[in-house]
């Protein structure tokens, strides 16, 4: 190889070690958070999904559920929900005309919890890539550096593919017309088998997605989905059916960067019913989905238990 090949070959093996190397535990990804979204003013405010509001609803089990899941708590006729959406990111001020949407639900006191996004995939598979990604968006001598950013997302295959999946996403004109993923694979308890089926899950508005048009989104302000949600839940419940995906023998179910492709089996676990606006109260609460019921299993991927973690470092400092 000529030595002007080798040259320029170097750097980027060194770079490639160097974050080899690298150790992204909870308490690194957190401290990254910190560094990209924090505010040394407002230090109790949250450093992701800071924007949101609450609601409250009820969950209402599938009259069929019962007969394939063996999860005791759809036993009950309701159950009772806490809810919180959101905006993805740090800026408590963010427009709501941004893609990125997240939902995080409380069934009863915490015999459930789910906190999902708008988009079925995450950005990266495992730690080092989570905080890679984090890394390269934090201001260095007060400018992001944006061709940084557009390189390691063309180096990063888990990088391009999100940023590829995200140019298809539409900006939806409601939390009503928004369909939240868990990203995650769970496992749910089969009741004839008694086996532990891998599944994701999707909660789907009734009403169905609907995205602005480039012309409506020319004309909406940057704070439309609190007073929408709000007028909407006034006249009727918001409705979104929660609906299990069973994954295929081959599908990728500890890679939360990958879609799954083709027809699924699919059931219905039963409606959220959005019903009352509740104002701001629950935005300092945390939601940490390895709350889960009995026959319900947590997700085996790289990112499930570090999320947790992470969400409970962030949580004690905001204390």
């Amino acid at each position: 190889m000529p030595k002007f090949a080798c040259s320029l070959l170097l750097p980027l093996v060194l770079l490639s070690l160097t974050h080899a190397k690298e150790v992204y535990d909870a308490q690194k990804i957190a401290d990254l958070f910190y560094q990209l979204n924090g505010d040394a003013k407002d230090p109790h405010k949250k450093i992701n999904h800071a924007k949101g509001f609450c609601a409250a609803g009820v969950f209402v089990p599938d009259a069929k559920v019962t007969a394939q899941l063996d999860i005791p708590l759809l036993d009950k006729q309701s159950i009772p929900a806490e809810v919180r959406y959101s905006l993805g990111g740090g800026n408590l001020h963010a427009s709501d005309k941004s893609k990125s949407r997240g939902m995080a639900l409380r069934f009863g006191r915490d015999a459930w919890v789910m906190v999902m996004t708008n988009a079925p995939i995450n950005f990266a598979k495992n730690a080092q890539e989570f905080g890679r990604f984090l890394e390269m968006q934090i201001p260095k001598n007060g400018h992001v550096d944006r061709e940084k950013i557009k390189r390691v997302t063309q180096e990063v295959q888990s990088f391009r593919n999100f940023a590829h999946y995200m140019q298809s996403v539409g900006v939806t004109k409601s939390v009503a017309n928004t369909r939240y993923y868990s990203t995650h694979t769970f496992y749910f308890k089969d009741k004839k088998t008694q086996r532990f089926l891998p599944a994701r899950f999707s909660f789907i508005p009734v009403e169905g997605v609907h995205n602005l048009t480039n012309a409506q989104l020319k004309r909406m302000g940057d704070d439309f989905l609190e007073k929408d949600f709000q007028e909407k839940v006034a006249k009727a419940p918001i409705v979104y059916d929660m609906v299990l995906e069973l994954a295929h023998k081959n599908d990728p179910i500890n890679d939360t960067t990958k879609l799954w492709h083709g027809k699924h089996e699919e059931i219905k676990v039963g409606q959220l019913k959005v019903e009352s606006y509740s104002g701001h109260g629950c935005d300092g609460e945390v939601f940490m989905p390895a709350m889960l019921p009995s026959g319900v299993e947590a997700p085996k991927d790289p990112l499930f238990k570090l999320r947790n973690e992470v969400y409970s470092i962030t949580f004690a400092k905001r204390q």
